[in-house]
């Protein structure tokens, strides 16, 4: 039974005699309730569903007291009922609709189910090995069918600058190969009908190679620089002490705003080594100016000019949490978390009200190989700052895979490394941990399924399709 495979496991489910099951043509109605019709697009595609007129095949209802990722979902042999709050409660009723669908039929069934947490997010490195857009969307597609909903993306770093922009070119001309701005509004939509929030991040001040090699006036010395070739963190930062770097980072996220609908924009904040500032003017005239006596309160400086220009632009920034040593940070900001390093500033910002995501390297470092990460490793995650474990009630605001590429150099490696650990994540996030031998034997259920959404399916001119033949079908019997 298909019920018995489904990851994440819903929170509740209710199962009924075996002769009771729905039917659902290759045509379908559905009865809209006031929802947005966006909603449906990604369970039609992954399905091959088409819309008809004068049925009522799902019937849609607006339920306040879901939460707005909740859902309810009623499948009797008279039809499918979905209750929900949102657009967002509806995408996840129908992505678990879409994996208990056997051909066209449906076992009966009643699922209550929402998530632990609100941030269940992978973080993927296209800056370090540029991957095409039909590879991210294929990423994309196959975390949100594990009801992941938030996909950070690494644009930028040393090795090369990811993004089109039009008012400064030089930069993805010189930064190496790029998404034009019409690949990442479309990959935007893309995300947004499967339930997934983009958080860009453009690294700053450090992990800036690729900027200054395209406009070295804002480094400290103004010299020019190279894009690195290997991995490794590199000295020449953006400086911090020019009004100048402040300036230009405003008409530049004037323009990268726009190409980002979501309300969070990630700035980096690690791994910026200080050699530069310590000898530079500007940077020197700042530190007396503003009275600081360390280096780390200029990054903070920077930090705080980046998030206000963020700010008015509707942005909340979120950094990696070295950021956070300055301890000048307000809780207006997000915090990552990462490093062991850094864990008494991630402490203190929790405990002053700050909102974060736990993406600690030892855990949830998805680069590293199953030797040192493995799948029941991930699975007992429990976050942690420390011996102290973490909560909701901390700030928490959920966790973050993360997948570096400096050694991964073709998509078939990136999935290899990701999946089966990004379902145990999935699974912790969204319904808690349970007994993890049964996490296994679903996973086990599902493997014909995850074979074909691994392998079989292919991005086409801004939609998802199956193939449609054999085994290629998505969800074929």
């Amino acid at each position: 039974m298909r019920k018995n495979g489904l990851v994440p496991k819903p929170v509740e489910m209710k199962e009924f005699p075996s002769d009771k099951s729905c039917f659902l043509n290759r045509e379908i109605g559905v009865r809209m309730g006031g929802f947005e019709p966006w909603c449906l697009l990604a369970f039609l595609q992954r399905t091959g569903r088409t819309l008809i007129a004068g049925r009522e095949d799902i019937t849609l209802i607006r339920e306040g007291s879901a939460g707005e990722e909740g859902y309810r979902l009623k499948v009797t042999d008279k039809g499918i009922s979905i209750f929900a709050a949102a657009e967002k409660g509806v995408i996840y009723a129908l992505t678990t609709l879409a994996w208990l669908l056997d051909g066209e039929e449906v076992e009966a069934c009643e699922i209550t189910d929402e998530p632990k947490y609100a941030h269940r997010g992978l973080s993927m490195d296209c800056a370090r090995h540029f991957f095409t857009a039909p590879e991210v969307k294929k990423v994309i597609e196959e975390i949100s069918l594990a009801k992941m909903n938030v996909f950070h993306w690494h644009l930028t770093d040393d090795q090369g600058w990811r993004i089109e922009s039009r008012r400064f070119p030089q930069l993805h001309e010189t930064g190496g190969a790029h998404y034009t701005q019409e690949e990442i509004k479309d990959i935007c939509e893309y995300a947004k009908v499967r339930g997934v929030e983009i958080i860009p991040e453009i690294d700053m001040p450090g992990h800036v190679s690729s900027l200054l090699a395209a406009v070295p006036e804002y480094s400290c010395s103004g010299k020019n620089v190279n894009l690195a070739k290997t991995g490794g963190i590199y000295p020449v930062i953006l400086c911090a002490g020019n009004d100048r770097t402040y300036q230009f980072l405003d008409e530049l996220f004037e323009e990268m705003c726009t190409l980002f609908p979501g309300t969070r924009f990630h700035t980096g904040g690690d791994e910026a080594p200080k050699k530069e500032w310590k000898i530079c003017p500007c940077c020197q005239k700042k530190m007396t100016d503003m009275g600081f006596d360390n280096y780390g309160q200029l990054q903070g400086y920077f930090a705080n000019q980046v998030s206000k220009l963020l700010k008015k632009r509707g942005k909340t920034a979120i950094y990696w949490n070295e950021t956070l040593q300055s301890g000048m940070q307000q809780t207006d900001v997000q915090a990552q978390y990462w490093t062991l390093q850094h864990r008494d500033s991630m402490e203190v910002f929790a405990d002053q009200g700050g909102s974060w995501i736990y993406s600690d390297m030892f855990e949830l470092y998805f680069d590293y190989p199953y030797s040192m990460t493995n799948l029941k490793k991930v699975y007992s995650t429990v976050p942690h700052l420390g011996e102290r474990q973490m909560g909701k009630e901390n700030g928490l605001l959920g966790m973050e895979a993360a997948v570096w590429a400096e050694h991964i150099t073709d998509n078939v490696r990136l999935e290899n490394l990701l999946f089966p650990r990004i379902y145990a994540l999935a699974e912790i996030l969204w319904s808690g941990q349970g007994d993890y031998m049964e996490f296994e034997e679903r996973l086990k259920k599902i493997s014909e399924i995850k074979y074909m959404v691994r392998l079989h399916i292919r991005s086409v001119s801004g939609g998802i399709q199956a193939a449609r033949s054999g085994k290629e079908k998505l969800f074929a019997t």
